[in-house]
């Protein structure tokens, strides 16, 4: 089983308990106006040019027989006209073009995981699976998070949970914590700034719920998207009548990943917002402790 991934990114304290190994897998369901991570969204490899990086040498140009590139006061990328042949990435001298995207198989991906296994037994870490949406490429990822448990590696899927309950339900015996975005609680908002609706990840959270498994349920505090008292009241009523071994996380946002737009020639839906004020998140994080849910597995 071969699946397409972007990074494995190594020593993240942020993608669940311990130090951890986080494997970034394409393709995504979703379109998240303040999304990190917009590589994640296409399936497919993407042709990156990260300006900072470029001497204006011209050799990428001489190798394109697509006639897709051409001089400007940065390069100036023809993406229609672009046949994803990989001259230009071959030829550059600095890295400015490359490939996101690579296809791995389930066996090269637990390799590459479990080289850190010291790290994990140390801290109590493992392994995570990220994205992108990782339940969209099914068969792989459960082929990788099997591999992980076949070694004694703790394992962690992070999911918008918009799958269908039959997709879901195949990860119990091979998920030990959930991690899943919760981004509004109007159905009509979350279509607004999402593209879809939320009850089937409403839904799936609630059968996760009821079997027991431990999740930590998460929603990005966005300006002008999701943080007033209003929006985080009503998704706090939706997380306290989950029961279970549910927890709930909210992080605040921030601008670091939204160079990536311009590195794959996408536009950005929030281009220009800040980070959200640190006194607002610390205000919001009352209000999951006044319906008594936790904050902590």
């Amino acid at each position: 089983m071969k699946g397409i991934i972007t990074t494995i990114q190594r020593m993240s304290i942020h993608d669940g308990p311990g130090i951890r190994s986080t494997l970034f897998l394409k393709g995504c369901d979703l379109r998240c106006a303040w999304c990190h991570n917009p590589e994640t969204w296409s399936k497919h490899r993407q042709l990156q040019y990260i300006a900072s990086k470029c001497i204006r040498c011209g050799t990428c140009i001489a190798a394109c027989d697509q006639k897709a590139l051409r001089a400007g006061e940065r390069l100036v990328i023809d993406r229609a006209g672009c046949n994803r042949c990989g001259k230009c990435t071959e030829v550059c001298p600095t890295g400015a073009m490359s490939w996101i995207g690579r296809e791995v198989s389930a066996d090269e991906a637990v390799r590459e995981l479990s080289a850190d296994k010291i790290f994990f037994r140390t801290s109590g870490g493992g392994v995570t699976l990220s994205g992108g949406e990782p339940l969209l490429q099914a068969g792989f990822a459960r082929e990788v998070l099997g591999g992980c448990l076949a070694q004694g590696i703790h394992t962690a899927v992070e999911s918008n949970l918009t799958e269908n309950w039959d997709v879901v339900e195949t990860f119990l015996p091979l998920v030990k914590l959930w991690m899943c975005d919760l981004k509004l609680a109007d159905p009509e908002l979350h279509r607004r700034w999402t593209g879809q609706g939320n009850g089937r990840i409403i839904s799936n959270l609630r059968q996760l719920a009821d079997k027991g498994v431990p999740i930590i349920v998460r929603t990005p505090v966005v300006p002008g998207v999701n943080d007033t008292a209003e929006a985080i009241d009503a998704l706090c009523r939706i997380i306290s009548g989950l029961g279970g071994n549910v927890a709930y996380e909210l992080l605040g946002f921030h601008p670091l990943g939204f160079g990536k737009f311009d590195d794959l020639g996408m536009t950005n839906p929030m281009a220009g917002t800040g980070a959200l004020d640190g006194s607002i998140l610390e205000e919001l994080k009352k209000i999951p402790r006044r319906y008594g849910i936790k904050s902590k597995l």
